[in-house]
C-alpha cells in the first residue's frame, strides 16, 4: 500500500534509531462540510483522532478519540482511505518521531457530549463543521504568520485536507 503522502521535515536531524507513533484519523463528511477540530490556541484546524494506545486496535482507538473529541456513537466506517507517513519533532517531546497516521472515511450517527483530555483542553480545541476550504485558507494563514521552521502537524492536516477536497470534489 502506498501512502498517501510522505514529509520528511529536513531541518530534523534523524537518529539511527527513532520512534514511531501510530495515529488514526477521522474525515467525516456532511454535504459540503467537514467536521474537525479547532485549536482556538493555534488557530488552526485538524481532523479528529489520536494516537493508538498499549493494546488497543486502530479501530478501537478510533471510536475512542470521536467519542471523546466529538461525541460521536454509532460511528459506522465508510472506508479506509489511506495512510501518510511523517518525521518531524514531536509537539510534545521535542524529539523527532517517525508518524504513521490512518484515515478512515466514516459516518457518525448520534452525538454525546465530549470529553477532551487536558492537553487538548490546553489547546482550546472544539470540533467545529467547516467548508473545507476554509479550514485550508485558516490554516495556510495561521501557518504564514508563525512562520515555523519545523514542519508541525497542521502543516500535515493542511495538506490531508488538500487531498480530502480533491477526493471527494468539495
Amino acid at each position: 500500500m502506498n501512502p498517501i503522502f510522505v514529509i520528511t521535515d529536513t531541518l530534523v536531524d534523524i537518529p539511527p534509531k527513532i520512534n514511531t507513533r501510530e495515529d488514526v484519523r477521522a474525515i467525516i463528511l456532511n454535504e459540503s462540510k467537514i467536521l474537525l477540530m479547532y485549536s482556538n490556541t493555534d488557530q488552526m484546524y485538524g481532523t479528529p483522532g489520536g494516537g493508538i494506545t498499549l493494546n488497543e486496535s486502530k479501530l478501537d482507538t478510533l471510536y475512542r478519540e470521536l467519542l471523546e473529541e466529538v461525541g460521536g456513537i454509532n460511528v459506522k466506517i465508510v472506508e479506509y482511505f489511506g495512510q501518510t507517513e511523517e518525521i518531524r519533532l514531536s509537539r510534545r517531546t521535542e524529539k523527532p518521531v517517525n508518524i504513521l497516521t490512518d484515515y478512515y472515511h466514516v459516518d457518525i450517527q448520534d452525538y454525546v457530549n465530549g470529553s477532551l483530555e487536558e492537553h487538548e483542553e490546553e489547546m482550546g480545541l472544539e470540533p467545529k463543521w467547516v467548508p473545507i476550504d476554509e479550514a485550508i485558507r485558516q490554516n495556510e494563514s495561521a501557518l504564514k504568520s508563525r512562520k515555523d521552521k519545523f514542519i508541525t502537524f497542521f502543516y500535515t492536516q493542511t495538506e490531508i485536507l488538500k487531498v480530502v477536497r480533491d477526493r471527494f470534489g468539495l
